[in-house]
């Protein structure tokens, strides 16, 4: 990946999660966060160097998730009233891995959700040069990974449990919407309603790979994933 000066804001990431001590900060979060990667990104999709773009974004997103755990751990109460759906998220996913009973587990009902926040980010996107669909992004990463946080505290492994809960479908899904990202914020930068040729069409196919493959190991791991969680956590989950 090309380096320039707009990429140290890359940097600058971890530390956007500090709004959620400003009031309010919990809706500025997500659109102030995309600021830090937005230039570099812009750049790289206007250079249709989309495997730059793309690694900008998964950098970008690493450091945002860094920062949420982060807080979340240091700072559990801020980080509550200041990541937006993170309690919400947090009390699923916990009853999920506690008694296994939770959309998690039931493709009927993530299915629509997550055919929901597609279709929401592609269109985001599009109609923003790929901004809106990184708010987007940037919440949706916020809530998970407050989740992540609480489940570090929560199973007194913090290490290891910021690294196991961020769900091998979840990681998938995020680095298949940055690749939609980095293509579909292409036609208002290039000011052109379909500027796609055929080597782009290899690219849209990952980005329907990953999205498939995230649904369907969710599908199949996710019962199995969330006992091994609860055994981790030990009686934090009434494992043990």
């Amino acid at each position: 990946m090309k380096s320039g000066p707009s990429q140290y804001w890359l940097l600058a990431t971890p530390f956007v999660v500090l709004l959620a001590y400003v009031p309010g900060g919990a809706w500025l979060l997500p659109f102030v966060a995309p600021l830090t990667l937005y230039p570099t990104f812009q750049a790289r999709v206007k250079e249709g160097n989309v495997a730059d773009a793309w690694f900008a974004g998964m950098a970008w997103a690493i450091l945002l998730s860094l920062g949420v755990i982060v807080l979340t751990q240091a700072a559990p109460e801020a980080a509550a009233r200041g990541i937006l759906n993170g309690e919400p998220y947090r009390q699923e996913m916990f009853g999920w891995i506690a008694t296994g009973l939770a959309p998690e587990n039931s493709p009927r009902q993530f299915l629509p959700i997550h055919l929901l926040h597609l279709s929401l980010f592609a269109l985001l996107t599009y109609v923003s040069a790929g901004y809106l669909g990184l708010v987007l992004g940037a919440a949706l990463a916020g809530y998970m990974s407050y989740f992540v946080g609480s489940y570090a505290v929560a199973s007194h492994h913090p290490l290891v449990g910021s690294i196991v809960a961020w769900v091998p479908w979840s990681v998938i899904r995020v680095a298949a919407f940055v690749l939609l990202g980095a293509l579909l914020a292409r036609p208002l930068l290039s000011r052109r309603l379909w500027p796609f040729e055929r080597k782009e069409a290899r690219l849209f196919a990952l980005v329907s790979i990953g999205i498939v493959g995230d649904m369907m190991l969710k599908t199949f791991a996710a019962p199995a994933y969330g006992r091994a969680l609860r055994a981790l956590a030990g009686d934090a989950f009434g494992g043990g």
